[in-house]
């Protein structure tokens, strides 16, 4: 069938004449997979180990992508990461809710959610909460869907909700404390009763996302309070809502000392531990306004962009302004026109993170309140969300949690200095005019509905728990699971040739005989851009040889190559031998690799196969067993005393007796190719001429002249000439040209002939 050409680019063909009788640059790997916090879906380049850190978290031994990257930087100059998160969320089915009433009504104390249960959650029917006491808080939870458990609402016996039950998805009891806010029962003085509270259905059923603060407000201007701003954090999940807070200060009024008509304030992002007298500083923006003209407008200044990736993994960018922070972007209020005088003066309401019937109360945001008088402000003091009273913060921490669907927006939780705290009965003393002595009210405010797009009670399944349902928390059993589409959008994301540069892909955790809807995926996407290579674990951390061969023998393609067997390593985190796939460590040995030769070079053997950070292979094998896999396209892992763990193979899984069935061979292809197809570009829509043929002919021979001096070639041709660009391929538009090639082969087999000869023959014989 003929080549379809209708767009203008550049076109590149392989002719593989290496038939055999019978008988790139700078390596940069993409990972794909689970990470602790960072933009999900969106792949991001990281050049060193302290810049992932900062992106994607500190390795903790919860994924194995932790250590693939951390061994990869060690020897590589950069990687891109591509974070898979949840899709589509999860439903919490009947959790309990614990309130207390009392003569203000009823108060949610607590939610019971249930715990992990073998590959299920248990679902809450018929439950009571009975023997509630006055005394003491106590009762018991009961029901079909959970066994009798004693409890109570008193810290002080050892025996209240968080003692009893936790708050570990995957404990052992059959519920765990999703939230529990001290607070809220401390505060209430006539303690009635405990009783269950019916909750709906919690709904987490959206994608990964980002953490949001209400909107930042204006003061009162002839009685409306306009929406200022609000941030977002740039990463996803449930971590990113207790990682940053933000302060507000430095408030100046409209034209004061000589300023603009706009307001001028600081936005300081902050660590969410840190006091007051003791902050942490991850980033200041001083002077900024509102003012959309100016050069220090907090959209132009901190930065508005953020991504919108569809379920084919299409990222749309959106916003007017480069993020110049590395932790949060900022959005300016939908309001419309608000007047110039506007200054930030508090925050809007929190969203209740769980949603009871009306009768009952929501704890509220607990707030930071105190003097702030023109004579005794206090420098170190930040209003607003209250982050540092005992007991308190505890409460606002589970107010973070991850949100339901259903939440609604409370009303008891907004702050201002002009006025008071809306509906909790507590104000800030104040003295002066509304705009006197700004400098002194500054405020905090935190994030809230960051969130993974996973339940929390999904297991992290490492070493030999892996399975089809449950790969690091993702259920992989088909390609219609959770898991495998949310893979499936993380693949696409980085299958753009032209955006995205990369050599190669690897998906640690991703085993082809338990997960085949995610490799063929992957390796769809490889063989379609053709720049890049697959390190592919075909099988479990016990799987047996057969088993190996069995998955091998089923693909066939030069882009992929697989490993045999598993190794053991030392986890830095607690020093403790782990198992991981060979795709954890062989991405390092890829890059040592091309950094001591080049790409062209087998990564393979004692000289350039060392397997960095292997301590032991799990299958220590014969040679006989390293046959077996050879002959059936698996490179062995193999254990030399004395001289470390290796790889000690190179063969892709490509069937056919080939160059091509060489990793090295492959990766040459893929070097050159993209050599060609970057010079070439600057040929498109340049005349079809002698000289045009000749600036490309002396671009591209010196280059694999340069590959053939450093034993990438043993010869090689360029053809662009009159015989290939004859007048019906000219009038067609197209520049034709061939390459041919004659790639080095490794020497694999070392065969020796020993010689016994009798005595007194001639050596010269």
């Amino acid at each position: 069938m003929a080549e379809r050409i209708v767009s203008p680019g550049v076109f590149t063909r392989e002719n593989d004449l290496s038939f055999l009788a019978q008988g790139v640059g700078e390596i940069g790997a993409a990972f794909i997979g689970p990470f602790k916090q960072g933009t999900a879906f969106v792949p991001t380049v990281v050049r060193t180990q302290s810049e992932f850190e900062d992106k994607f978290g500190t390795p903790d031994g919860t994924y194995y992508t932790e250590y693939a990257v951390q061994n990869y930087l060690r020897e590589a100059g950069s990687a891109t990461i591509v974070r898979v998160a949840g899709v589509d969320g999860y439903s919490q089915v009947a959790p309990i809710g614990i309130a207390v009433s009392g003569s203000a009504g009823i108060k949610l104390i607590s939610t019971l959610h249930s715990t992990h249960n073998g590959d299920e959650e248990v679902g809450f029917s018929g439950f009571s909460i009975s023997d509630g006491s006055t005394a003491t808080g106590s009762f018991v939870v009961s029901g079909s869907g959970i066994g009798e458990i004693s409890s109570s609402l008193d810290s002080t016996d050892n025996n209240d909700v968080t003692d009893v039950f936790g708050s570990n998805p995957r404990g052992s009891k059959d519920a765990y404390a999703y939230s529990y806010f001290k607070n809220a029962y401390d505060g209430i003085e006539d303690k009635n009763e405990v009783q269950s509270v019916v909750l709906p259905t919690q709904n987490f059923s959206y994608d990964a996302s980002t953490a949001v603060t209400p909107y930042v407000k204006s003061q009162l201007i002839s009685g409306e309070r306009y929406d200022l701003f609000k941030f977002y954090t740039l990463g996803h999940g449930n971590g990113e809502n207790k990682r940053f807070k933000i302060s507000i200060s430095g408030v100046k009024a409209a034209g004061e000392d000589g300023g603009t008509d706009y307001s001028v304030f600081s936005v300081t992002v902050r660590s969410y531990n840190d006091t007051d007298k003791r902050k942490v500083v991850l980033e200041s923006f001083n002077n900024v306004n509102l003012d959309p003209g100016s050069a220090n407008y907090i959209a132009r200044v901190i930065g508005d962009r953020w991504s919108t990736i569809d379920s084919n993994g299409k990222i749309t960018e959106n916003g007017d302004w480069i993020n110049n922070s590395k932790y949060i972007r900022v959005k300016v209020g939908e309001q419309g026109s608000y007047p110039v005088s506007a200054a930030p003066f508090g925050h809007g309401a929190y969203s209740n993170p769980i949603k009871a019937t009306d009768e009952t109360i929501v704890p509220a945001v607990v707030l930071q309140t105190g003097s702030i008088a023109n004579t005794t402000g206090n420098p170190q003091f930040y209003a607003g969300f209250d982050f540092e009273s005992i007991g308190i913060k505890d409460d606002n921490v589970n107010y973070m949690n991850p949100l339901p669907e259903s939440v609604g927006v409370g009303s008891n939780v907004v702050f201002g200095f002009d006025g008071n705290v809306s509906g909790v009965g507590l104000t800030l003393e104040m003295t002066g005019s509304a705009t006197e002595d700004m400098i002194k009210r500054q405020f905090s405010l935190g994030f809230q509905g960051g969130f993974d797009g996973m339940s929390p009670n999904r297991e992290i399944a490492l070493g030999s728990s892996i399975s089809t349902g449950n790969s690091q928390g993702f259920d992989l059993t088909d390609s219609t699971k959770f898991g495998s589409k949310a893979y499936a959008k993380a693949v696409n994301a980085v299958s753009n040739a032209d955006e995205y540069d990369i050599n190669m892909v690897v998906t640690p955790g991703i085993v082809r005989r338990l997960h085949p809807a995610v490799t063929t995926d992957v390796l769809d996407m490889v063989e379609a851009r053709q720049d890049c290579f697959y390190i592919s674990d075909l099988t479990g951390v016990n799987d047996t040889i057969s088993q190996v061969t069995t998955q091998a023998n089923a693909i066939d393609s030069n882009y992929i190559g697989s490993y045999y067997p598993w190794v053991k390593t030392v986890d830095s985190n607690t020093n403790k031998l782990i198992s991981v796939p060979p795709s954890v460590l062989l991405p390092a040995v890829y890059a040592a690799n091309d950094a001591i030769a080049a790409e062209w070079f087998a990564p393979a053997g004692l000289n350039r196969g060392g397997i960095i950070g292997a301590v032991s292979v799990l299958n220590r094998l014969t040679h006989s067993e390293r046959d077996t896999l050879y002959e059936n396209k698996v490179n062995p892992i193999a254990s030399f005393p004395g001289q470390g763990i290796v790889a000690f193979g190179q063969k892709t899984l490509q069937d056919k007796a080939s160059a091509l069935d060489r990793i090295n061979v492959r990766r040459l292809l893929i070097n050159v190719k993209k050599f060609v197809a970057s010079t070439s570009r600057f040929l498109v829509f340049e005349q079809n001429t002698a000289q045009t043929r000749g600036r490309f002919i002396n671009t591209v021979q010196p280059y694999l002249e340069g590959i053939q001096q450093r034993q990438g070639l043993y010869a090689f041709k360029v053809v662009m000439d009159e015989s290939n660009n004859g007048p019906d391929v000219v009038d067609r538009n197209i520049l034709a040209g061939q390459i041919f090639l004659q790639p080095a082969k490794t020497a694999e087999f070392i065969v020796i002939d020993f010689n016994i000869l009798p005595t007194g023959a001639s050596f010269s014989a």
